[in-house]
């Protein structure tokens, strides 16, 4: 039967035939589809964890038990789920333990622009990487195959537009039942001195044994169309290169580490130039460099470093036009929606000169509607340490906001931290109960899971377990309660938090909302209702409009002090 997929969703399938029982994650773009698609398979137990690494962790213990399971993250999850991933490495696994990795070249969706191959090298476990859906479902079964019968953890290296695009894919067969006998074996599960030296000359065997099984797979493909020009390339860059040249003979990599370098040097010597094309680091150029064979790629400046990758890039650069530049400058400014619950905050937040620490999510977006509102966003979790770190240096009281999903994938230990060493700091919970960046996902403190209720967990119950005194709750629609609370937050000595509490606008169900409009009479354009930062409020020639795009939350009459606003009527909006 053959079918459209995304490479996401042929990811989920193949893991489902391949017998997995378990698939865990944290949700983040480009691979939240991978838990969202795979979650349809009642067989498998499926869960948004805490994070990265207790997914990985969690993961682990079922592969353990001699069970397949699957985790799936986008690459700067990888940096959280690292250190469990270095370690299992060297213990390797019981049932097969593959983990899905989305990159994001461009940085569509992402802080940053890395490169999860690399992880490969350093874990010195295998990585595939497939160049579209049906090669995502194919790569997926076959991963976990490789990693049973070489004794390893997988990783399966996806970009953006592999996870996005939608191809063909032929599903075949039946889903497998596997189950493998759980053997207590201490010298290898338990990484102390005296067994880890052992099994690191065991993981050096493994993969050794794995490079020897690389020509044999059939994951790596030769095409020979002409003697001219060669072409060594993976991913959706393989796309790209059949059709910016079409002409070319291709060595097709599917495993990009550890690469085969008979394979390489075979094809090398079968043109007469040699192109090595593959999107973010030259990792596989590098390697062919390495091995002394002459090719031409980002080292030479005739594709970008930087970016994705497309057909028009490949087809500039071999006309010689080797200025062109990768997907990076791109004018995509998105907004806080109107009537977000973050908005109030942030509109009070940006009258005060307060050192504020950020964080990622949706609230990162504020800086477009008020540029100085945050001072730092580094990765989750990290603007609470940032400013409880500048507090300490400053000896000011300092601010760091903070979502509810990301409080508790790694909010708290920075709370800890900025307590054990005295910072004096005023944190803001934004809680929106979802993961609302990424689409909407339960997490711990919703009381939701993928399927059905779960506990809930409460900030506060948190915070005060952490020795926190001042802990206060308001509405995210009440701006002179959210004054007051920042005032006695800011006034209070050392960490004092405030939960800002509001469901998010995209996530509430139909419901009656009561939209405004503005009154041109009584309106007198002092700029009060503009300078809240709200989109649905915008200058209409000499007057000011409130758009159909009004949510309903009432920030823009709570400003208004000449009651220009009004109710218009009441309307009925599905979501």
């Amino acid at each position: 039967m053959k079918t459209l997929l995304t490479g996401n969703e042929a990811v989920a399938l193949g893991a489902y035939k391949a017998g997995v029982f378990a698939a865990t994650g944290y949700p983040g773009t480009p691979a939240i589809e991978i838990i969202e698609s795979i979650a349809c398979y009642s067989e498998v137990y499926t869960e948004w964890s805490v994070n990265e690494k207790t997914a990985l962790e969690f993961a682990s213990g079922i592969s353990l038990s001699g069970r397949r399971a699957l985790v799936a993250m986008k690459h700067v999850g990888l940096n959280v789920a690292s250190d469990p991933l270095m370690s299992l490495a060297y213990t390797g696994v019981n049932g097969g333990l593959v983990i899905a990795v989305s990159d994001d070249p461009g940085m569509w969706s992402s802080q940053n622009e890395q490169d999860s191959r690399l992880f490969g090298r350093m874990a010195n476990i295998p990585v595939l990487e497939p160049s579209d859906s049906e090669e995502a479902y194919i790569f997926t079964k076959r991963a976990f195959e490789i990693s049973e019968n070489f004794d390893l953890p997988v990783i399966l290296r996806l970009t953006r537009s592999i996870s996005h695009t939608s191809t063909i894919v032929n599903i075949e067969g039946n889903r497998k039942d596997c189950c493998r006998e759980y053997r207590i074996n201490v010298e290898k599960n338990v990484l102390l001195p005296p067994f880890t030296s052992r099994q690191r000359l065991s993981l050096q065997k493994r993969i050794e044994r794995f490079r020897e099984f690389t020509p044999l797979s059939g994951l790596n493909t030769v095409e020979i169309l002409s003697n001219r020009i060669g072409i060594i390339t993976s991913g959706i860059a393989y796309q790209y290169v059949k059709d910016a040249v079409p002409e070319a003979s291709v060595l097709k990599i599917g495993i990009v580490y550890p690469l085969n370098a008979q394979e390489i040097k075979e094809f090398s010597v079968q043109v007469k130039k040699l192109f090595v094309i593959e999107e973010s680091e030259p990792f596989v150029e590098n390697a062919v460099r390495s091995m002394g064979i002459k090719a031409k790629g980002k080292a030479d400046g005739l594709f970008p470093v930087a970016g994705e990758l497309n057909t028009t890039i490949l087809r500039e650069a071999f006309r010689g036009n080797y200025s062109i530049s990768g997907e990076l400058c791109r004018d995509n400014h998105s907004a806080l929606c109107p009537g977000c619950p973050y908005l109030g905050v942030f509109y009070l937040l940006s009258s005060r000169n307060i050192f504020t620490g950020g964080d990622i999510g949706c609230y990162t977006l504020s800086v477009h509607t008020f540029p100085h509102v945050l001072d730092t966003t580094l990765c989750m979790g990290s603007g609470i340490s940032q400013a409880a770190g500048y507090s300490v240096s400053t000896g000011e009281k300092v601010a760091a906001v903070i979502g509810d999903s990301t409080f508790f994938h790694s909010g708290i230990p920075g709370i800890l931290n900025a307590i054990y060493h005295n910072a004096n700091l005023l944190v803001i919970v934004l809680d929106n109960h979802t993961t609302s960046m990424t689409g909407g996902q339960p997490h711990i403190g919703t009381g939701k899971g993928i399927r059905g209720k779960k506990k809930k967990l409460m900030i506060e119950d948190v915070l005060s377990g952490c020795g926190i005194k001042y802990i206060r709750r308001t509405g995210a629609y009440d701006l002179k309660e959210i004054d007051k609370a920042i005032n006695e937050g800011l006034s209070a000595k050392g960490i004092s938090v405030i939960i800002i509490d509001g469901e998010c606008i995209l996530k509430k169900k139909k419901k009656k909302i009561s939209l405004f409009s503005i009154d041109k009479k009584g309106c007198l354009l002092c700029g009060a209702c503009l300078a809240l930062g709200c989109e649905a409020i915008v200058k209409n020639g000499d007057s000011y409009l409130i758009k159909n795009s009004c949510n309903g939350c009432g920030l823009c009459i709570q400003v208004c002090e000449n009651n220009a606003i009004k109710k218009a009527h009441i309307n009925t909006i599905r979501r």
